[in-house]
């Protein structure tokens, strides 16, 4: 399944990363990362795997759009701070023979640190005092829905002012106030003094990390101060290495409104008060008489039979430069270990696609179904070729 999605990153590259080969200079590269940002997670994620991948050929492209990527996704003071979409860069940069290999270890080691404590992961436990006693604490000692970490340093003033805007923060006292969350303000360093005569708010908990385990032993990727992570009662990671409050308290709103709200009733909407859902591509059945629809067939036949060199053949001239026959081997091998025996597929289907013709196939394993999406150019020769979740394609 990874070779074949690789594969698929590969053939599509000259598709979806069109915008990021045509840019002359690094500072536009600034606009790209910024749209890639805003959009869906997932699809981000493939789209900078794919961009990464486009701008191999051009080592001094590579760095300055990897050198940007890092710094805009990794700095949690950054407005597109995104974890996911650092980690896609670092992983391209370590493992492609684009970099020397001292700067692909140092880039191998970022990702190591970034692994740290990932949204969904249990949270690493670590000690710590508070100046009201000289007891030892754990993180996993704290028993509320929510626990907010606050990562600081009294000598940062931009810890200073988050701290006073935490203690003023409506939302958030609340919620201490109804004993729904625990506020932990941590310092890892080890300038104790410094950290005594440092104020803080009643309503959080002011600890040192006394042992120096968060910083000697790198339990947690911390590049910037101050920065939150979010964790829920059972200490799974919700939000990681985040610098802006606001993002924490629209976090802490989103949680607490479903909540509170529940399921929605089932009493019908009037179609004036209904908002508009976001769309998926709009879907029309193929034609049978269109040559599209019958190259669909012969390209998926052609990946059912295991035949690369053929699949290769039909890649447009801009795509194949970036692929090899090798590519498509054990296409569907791969598939069918994660999601059991092809079985059959649905007619095609057409939608547009960032301004191009995809034509899409559901197709049903013995686990479940994938859908198959198709690009072709004008020539009928193919710019993409890839495997999607099916909610994608709205199954």
């Amino acid at each position: 399944m990874k070779r074949f999605i690789i594969a698929a990153l590969v053939a599509v590259a000259g598709w979806f990363a069109a915008q990021a080969q045509s840019m002359p200079a690094p500072e536009k590269y600034n606009d790209y990362l910024e749209q890639v940002a805003a959009m869906e997670q997932s699809r981000a994620e493939f789209l900078m795997t794919a961009t990464m991948e486009t701008l191999a050929k051009d080592p001094k492209a590579y760095r300055q759009m990897m050198e940007l990527a890092e710094r805009r996704f990794s700095d949690a003071a950054d407005p597109i701070h995104n974890e996911g979409l650092y980690m896609v860069v670092l992983k391209h940069a370590s493992e492609k023979f684009v970099l020397s290999n001292t700067e692909k270890e140092k880039q191998r080691l970022l990702l190591e640190g970034a692994k740290k404590n990932m949204v969904g992961s249990i949270a690493t436990d670590f000690d710590y005092i508070t100046p009201s006693d000289k007891n030892v604490h754990h993180l996993k000692d704290l028993k509320a829905d929510y626990i907010l970490v606050y990562f600081n340093n009294p000598d940062c003033e931009a810890c200073e002012t988050v701290k006073e805007r935490l203690a003023g923060n409506e939302l958030i006292n609340k919620m201490v106030n109804d004993k729904k969350l625990i506020v932990l303000a941590i310092y890892p360093y080890d300038d104790q003094k410094l950290w005594k005569k440092a104020k803080y708010p009643k309503m959080m908990i002011n600890g040192w990390n006394q042992s120096r385990q968060i910083e000697y032993a790198e339990l947690y990727d911390l590049p910037t101060l101050p920065c939150f992570y979010l964790l829920d009662k059972d200490y799974k990671v919700l939000i990681k290495n985040e610098g802006s409050l606001n993002k924490v308290e629209a976090k802490l709103k989103e949680l607490t409104t479903e909540q509170v709200a529940g399921p929605a009733p089932a009493t019908p909407a009037t179609p004036a008060a209904t908002p508009a859902a976001p769309q998926r591509p709009v879907a029309v059945t193929a034609p049978a008489d269109d040559p599209n629809t019958a190259r669909s067939e012969q390209m998926m036949g052609y990946m059912l039979e295991n035949k690369s060199q053929e699949l290769y053949d039909n890649l447009s001239d801009k795509v194949k430069s970036q692929a090899q026959p090798t590519t498509f081997d054990g296409a569907l091998s791969q598939v069918e270990s994660k999601m059991g025996k092809y079985i059959s597929h649905e007619p095609w289907e057409i939608r547009q696609i960032q301004g191009h013709n995809a034509y899409t196939s559901m197709m049903k394993f013995e686990k479940g179904q994938l859908g198959l999406v198709i690009v072709y150019d004008e020539n009928g020769k193919m710019m993409g070729f890839n495997m999607v979740p099916a909610q994608a394609l709205g199954h």
